[in-house]
């Protein structure tokens, strides 16, 4: 009898853990029509969330891989909503993608019962941005579709009106100005010098040329009591960046190195700072002082740094050897020391490709623009279709 008992006790557990083996490790996709998901939908009370994808686009094939399959996000979208995956060039995905206005891939639908569209995000994204994605869908005063509702119905509060402008600039509708200007003449001063007026003014303000500017301006050191200062510097940052290259295309000088020396005060990123100097010798064409300034920040600042070295090699690139070969000799050795450095990165790879060409590594520049085709594979279609353009050029070229 005990030896029976065991027996059973044991496939019990035995079953169990092979029900807890069993359990998604991804985001668990149903299959079915999409008014059978609607119907789903309405017995387990809770969202669809669609994944509007293509067989070509690479970004929606690095969310699988590195974003679906997150514990985080699978536990989080499993137990929320009823997920639903459909290529929108086949089936019924080409009449979804015209109904819910997708254009771009990868694009999120978050959906009700009665097929509202009730959230939408796009583009590809870390695990915590796409986890705040479906926490957004799920809140009321975020959800993209019920502010759209809302804002059609003119029946909106001024936090909701704003975030549905954030979310507009994020997807790049360019209804977002329209959205911001309504809330600008709705809002009072209290409002404007509050944590949403902050937000605002965190999310629109790129220049000096708005009242949106004049506010912080005149209440820098109170919104700094209430955020920080970084985070307040860095708006500033953004306004100053701008007119630096405005300063750099002008080649004014004496403005651009006192802009520098404000940049000093904002940020004390290298990065920052050395793209800027680097742009404005590049720009003047000053091969002496490109190469002395761009050593200067490599050799002290940028040691671990590929990226940044890799985007002051960039910026020269376009140059013709005839016009700036010093310059582009010492790009050449910029983007050899970011390659070397990580070897793995697309914008790496494909610049040390385009320079080696320019300065006449031939044999080089071909392997690498084979390399960069490759990589392109987990990026996209348009940087897939480039890749293939740079290696049919640096393989024409004499």
């Amino acid at each position: 009898m005990k030896n029976i008992f065991y027996i059973i006790l044991v496939g019990i557990i035995f079953s169990c853990a092979q029900e807890k083996k069993e359990l998604p490790k991804a985001i668990d996709f149903r299959n079915g029509t999409f008014k059978e998901l609607l119907a789903v939908a309405e017995k387990e009370d809770k969202l669809i969330f669609i994944d509007c994808y293509t067989s070509w686009c690479a970004p929606c094939k690095w969310m699988d891989k590195n974003v679906f399959v997150n514990e985080n996000v699978y536990s989080f979208y499993n137990s929320t909503f009823i997920n639903y995956k459909i290529d929108m060039e086949k089936g019924e995905g080409p009449e979804l993608a015209k109904k819910y206005q997708v254009s771009s891939y990868p694009t999120y639908l978050f959906i009700n019962s009665k097929g509202d569209l009730v959230h939408k995000s796009t583009s590809r994204m870390s695990v915590e941005e796409f986890i705040t994605v479906g926490e957004n869908a799920i809140d009321p005063s975020k959800a993209f579709g019920i502010l759209t509702a809302k804002y059609e119905q003119n029946k909106m509060s001024n936090d909701e009106m704003l975030n549905y402008a954030i979310s507009l600039q994020k997807m790049r509708i360019n209804t977002a100005d329209e959205v911001l200007d309504k809330l600008m003449l709705k809002v009072d001063d209290e409002w404007l010098l509050s944590l949403s007026g902050w937000k605002l003014i965190e999310s629109f303000v790129f220049d000096e040329n708005s009242k949106l500017f004049n506010v912080l301006n005149s209440n820098k050191e109170y919104f700094i009591s209430i955020t920080n200062k970084k985070t307040v510097y860095k708006v500033y940052q953004r306004i100053l960046q701008r007119k630096m290259y405005a300063s750099t295309n002008e080649q004014n000088e004496t403005l651009f190195f006192q802009q520098l020396d404000s940049l000093k005060k904002l940020t004390d990123k290298a990065r920052d700072i050395a793209i800027l100097h680097c742009n404005y010798y590049a720009k003047a064409n000053d091969a002496d002082k490109f190469i002395k300034t761009s050593n200067y920040y490599v050799d002290n600042f940028l040691t671990d740094d590929p990226e940044t070295i890799a985007f002051i090699a960039r910026s020269v690139y376009r140059k013709s050897f005839e016009e700036s070969p010093k310059i582009l000799l010492q790009a050449a050795e910029l983007i050899t020391k970011a390659y070397e450095m990580n070897p793995n990165d697309y914008g790496t790879v494909s610049t040390f490709a385009q320079i080696q060409g320019i300065v006449g590594n031939k044999e080089e520049a071909i392997k690498a623009g084979e390399l960069a085709v490759k990589m392109a594979d987990t990026i996209s279609s348009k940087v897939k279709k480039r890749a293939l353009q740079n290696l049919k050029e640096l393989k024409e070229k004499q």
